[in-house]
């Protein structure tokens, strides 16, 4: 809606610059912020934090017991998301494994220009923030099957 309305797009227009400027920057605000001089922190504002997250995330009893299943003397648990940090930190928060990670590392919309995956800068930021001391030190895992984190196969943060 936030295409449609603020670039007054038709929705297929709308859903084909989204595509685009997620596909070519991995995060679709950078593409408004670079192309229409959207504020990231605007955009945040009015779609992720306005998103109404309770009424679809509930606590995830399975994933809390996988996440617990790690043996924390041998891994840190590390937040790591293209999202602004509040919607990363309440996205785990609905989920019931908030506890769980011993950090965040998030695209920081306000800074310019935007770091996200899948640039090798993002990966360099969470190994740093994370403590880790080199690349093979750190195992990513996402949550989507979209082109952008197929390139973690081939990226030299995936070891």
């Amino acid at each position: 809606m936030y295409f449609i309305n603020r670039l007054s797009l038709p929705p297929a227009d709308a859903v084909a610059l989204h595509r685009t400027y997620y596909t070519q920057y991995g995060l679709s605000v950078e593409g408004l912020a670079l192309h229409h001089k959207i504020d990231p922190l605007e955009y945040n504002a009015m779609v992720d934090d306005a998103l109404p997250l309770e009424d679809i995330i509930y606590p995830d009893s399975r994933l809390r017991r996988l996440l617990q299943d790690f043996d924390r003397s041998k891994v840190r648990l590390w937040l790591f998301t293209n999202a602004y940090a509040n919607h990363g930190k309440r996205v785990v928060r609905l989920l019931g494994v908030d506890d769980l990670f011993d950090g965040i590392t998030y695209c920081d919309y306000g800074s310019f220009p935007l770091v996200c995956k899948p640039r090798d800068a993002m990966y360099a930021k969470a190994q740093v923030e994370a403590g880790a001391a080199s690349p093979g030190d750190c195992y990513f895992v996402g949550e989507s099957s979209a082109p952008v984190y197929w390139s973690l196969l081939t990226s030299p943060w995936r070891r």
